[in-house]
C-alpha cells in the first residue's frame, strides 16, 4: 500500500510540473503578447486609471470550490508591475490560471488579428476565444472590462486530455466568470 501512495503522489507530482509547464507557455505567451501590443499601440488617455483586478484574492474560495478547483493550490504568477496580475490552481479535472491586465480586447484583436478570436459566452458573459494561443488541451477567454481585459484559461490534467478544455472553461466559468469586474 506504501507504494501505491509513493506512485500516486509521484504522478500526482508530475502532472503538476507538467502542467506548470503548459501554464507558464501560456502565461509567456501572455507577456509577449502584452510587449507586443504595447510597442505598437498608443497608450490610452484616462483621467483615472481603473486598479487592476487581483485574481488570487477576487476569485472568491467559494467560487474556486464550485468549479472544482482547490483553493488551496492557489499560486500567485504575475505583477502589477509588468502589467498583469495572475492566479493559478489546480482541479481534478484541469488547471485554471486567470491573468488581469489595463490592456483591452481591441489591442489583442489588432496583434492577433480579429480571426483568431471567435465569440464564447460563459455564465452569461460574452467573452473572445483566442484559438491561435492554445493546444487542444487548454481554451483561452478573454473577457472585457473597465480596467482592460481579464483572461480565464484551462488546461486539460492528463486524465482528461480527450475533453473539450473549453466545455471544462465553461463548466469552471459559471461561478469563477461571476467574479470578475465589469
Amino acid at each position: 500500500m506504501g507504494n501505491l501512495v509513493s506512485v500516486a503522489a509521484l504522478t500526482r507530482h508530475g502532472e503538476r510540473e507538467r502542467m506548470k509547464r503548459a501554464l507558464m507557455g501560456v502565461g509567456a505567451g501572455a507577456a509577449a503578447i502584452a510587449v507586443l501590443v504595447g510597442c505598437s499601440s498608443a497608450e490610452r488617455e484616462s483621467a483615472e486609471p481603473v486598479a487592476l483586478f487581483e485574481p488570487c484574492t477576487g476569485v472568491t474560495a467559494d467560487a474556486l470550490r464550485k468549479a472544482g478547483v482547490d483553493p488551496a493550490t492557489k499560486e500567485a504568477a504575475g505583477g502589477g508591475a509588468a502589467g498583469w496580475q495572475t492566479c493559478e490552481w489546480t482541479g481534478e479535472t484541469a488547471h485554471l490560471r486567470v491573468f488581469s491586465t489595463s490592456r483591452t480586447l481591441e489591442e489583442f484583436e489588432s496583434e492577433s488579428g480579429a480571426a483568431a478570436f471567435t465569440d464564447l459566452t460563459v455564465a452569461g458573459r460574452k467573452g473572445r476565444r483566442l484559438a491561435a494561443a492554445t493546444g487542444p488541451a487548454s481554451c483561452d477567454v478573454l473577457f472585457s472590462a473597465d480596467q482592460g481585459v481579464i483572461r480565464m484559461v484551462v488546461v486539460n490534467n492528463a486524465t482528461q486530455q480527450g475533453a473539450d478544455p473549453c466545455a471544462i472553461l465553461r463548466q469552471m466559468g459559471e461561478s469563477i466568470v461571476p467574479t470578475f469586474p465589469e
